[in-house]
């Protein structure tokens, strides 16, 4: 059995959710669930077996620049995010539609901004997630704080087009 708790690993199923509606035939569910568009699927290459994965991952657009901001939820140890660090990255789906992109980590001051827009956007939303992250990831002191620091932040930014 995993080491995690089973509130951990209920969490982590319902979060890969949005992967098994993404497909031909269901995406108009999928549209209909997911306000355009809150959750990207994000394809990687694994960086040691090179075969080829689909992730889920909420996102928050930033008009200003075009990009959409993600985060690992669980950790910087998380699979999909190490795996695009390596440079695995090979498109983001966006309500059926593949991007090609690119990444690059955010800074102390874009997190930030990041995070209060996402926080504006979604107030009662924010709340939950927040808690959920301090808990999961075992962080300490002021959440808002614990959380920009313990968790990176991508900016992805489509290309060619």
């Amino acid at each position: 059995m995993s080491g995690k708790s089973l509130s951990a690993r209920v969490l982590g199923r319902v979060g890969r959710m949005p992967s098994v509606l993404d497909r031909k035939g269901t995406r108009w569910l999928f549209q209909a669930l997911t306000p355009p568009p809150t959750v990207i699927v994000l394809v990687h290459r694994g960086r040691r077996s090179g075969r080829l994965y689909s992730t889920p991952v909420s996102i928050l657009d930033d008009p200003a620049r075009g990009e959409v901001v993600v985060s690992p939820m669980w950790s910087k140890n998380t699979d999909w995010y190490l795996n695009v660090v390596a440079g695995g990255l090979v498109e983001a789906r966006v309500r059926g539609e593949a991007w090609q992109v690119e990444w690059r980590e955010l800074d102390e001051a874009e997190r930030r901004a990041a995070g209060q827009a996402f926080r504006e956007a979604h107030p009662i939303y924010s709340r939950v997630i927040l808690r959920t992250l301090v808990r999961l990831n075992r962080l300490e002191g002021d959440p808002e704080e614990a959380v920009l620091q313990a968790l990176p932040m991508l900016s992805l930014r489509r290309v060619g087009s």
